[in-house]
């Protein structure tokens, strides 16, 4: 089992407003989303979970994802691989220190 961290605070609110938008966070260790079709290829079933302050929540599995980003230079699609996906998860998350570290602001 691995262990992985988020920072932000849990919220078991299923119709949150911002469900569907992706927040760029700086001490998440790992990419999450909600939704599957965020996905691109098939989510590898996997027996973990991540720890939410005090709570646990399960992963579903792996795979990647894609994302658009837009910046001054343009639109650009991005995969993203091992991306997380826990169903009814209050917002999707991306380790901005990855982007950095390939020259994404």
């Amino acid at each position: 089992m691995g262990v992985f961290n988020i920072a932000s605070n849990y919220k078991k609110v299923f119709n949150y407003k911002f469900r569907n938008s992706i927040l760029f966070d700086l001490k998440t260790t790992i990419y999450i989303f909600n939704n599957q079709v965020k996905f691109i290829s098939e989510i590898e079933p996997i027996l973990d979970c991540i720890y939410i302050g005090l709570y646990i929540k399960e992963i579903i599995g792996f795979g990647i994802a894609i994302v658009i980003i837009n910046n001054f230079k343009g639109e650009k699609n991005i995969l993203l691989t091992r991306a997380a996906y826990i169903l009814n998860f209050y917002i999707n998350l991306i380790y901005i220190q990855k982007f950095n570290n390939k020259g994404v602001y």
